[in-house]
């Protein structure tokens, strides 16, 4: 009996010991800078759990050399379907401006729960969307991956063409009022470190700020 109990303890022990295999999907998501026939897009998905479920903020920034920047935002939940994961929006938007730094306005509301978007992780262990939030693109690859808690504020940083400020732009951001980021990405090391400057070099930066501020 003794043997029993003491076996049974050093199974529960090493039950309780293994490293959790199941991975939060938790966190936030950026694709590559992408080209498109008369500009470029980037894409985001900002992803968070509530009371045991899923939801995600998705926004996408286009650019277009006749008409502009817009800004297309997705909000809805994630169901998980065993091998996939399916975003459907519950609300959807579009807001433009001419210029970058101007504040956007509002352009359009649309209907959207009638779209599907499947994230599926590849076997390389990136993450891919079937299609961008308006379709121009398919199988986008999310090759960024940044842990994050919902609500802070959190831009890439991208060098283009045409902007008064060049690339920042992502979540929960009101402008910045002349305020540096608080955290800088590092995306070898895969944590945020105290901000000591933009980075100059090849690929997307990610910096993370306390608030944000109005200009």
């Amino acid at each position: 009996m003794h043997k029993f109990l003491k076996l049974s303890f050093l199974i529960l022990i090493f039950f309780l010991t293994i490293p959790n295999q199941a991975k939060s999907l938790d966190g936030l998501y950026f694709s590559e800078q992408l080209p498109t026939e008369n500009g470029y897009l980037l894409l985001g998905i900002e992803i968070f759990t509530e009371k045991g479920k899923s939801f995600y903020n998705a926004q996408e920034l286009r650019f277009q050399n006749s008409r502009g920047f817009e800004e297309v935002l997705f909000v809805g939940k994630i169901t998980d379907l065993g091998n996939h994961f399916l975003l459907v929006p519950e609300a959807c938007q579009i807001r433009a401006t001419e210029t970058w730094g101007k504040k956007m306005a509002l352009l359009r509301r649309f209907d959207c729960d009638h779209i599907e978007i499947r994230l599926d992780l590849l076997p390389s262990g990136k993450f891919v969307l079937s299609e961008s939030l308006l379709g121009t693109k398919k199988e986008v690859v999310l090759p960024y991956v940044l842990d994050h808690s919902v609500g802070n504020p959190v831009a890439v940083r991208f060098e283009s063409n045409g902007m008064t400020t060049e690339g920042i732009w992502g979540f929960h951001l009101n402008g910045l009022g002349g305020k540096n980021p608080g955290w800088t990405w590092n995306p070898s090391k895969r944590h945020w470190e105290p901000f000591q400057g933009y980075r100059i070099g090849e690929g997307l930066q990610f910096y993370r700020w306390k608030r944000t501020f109005s200009n």
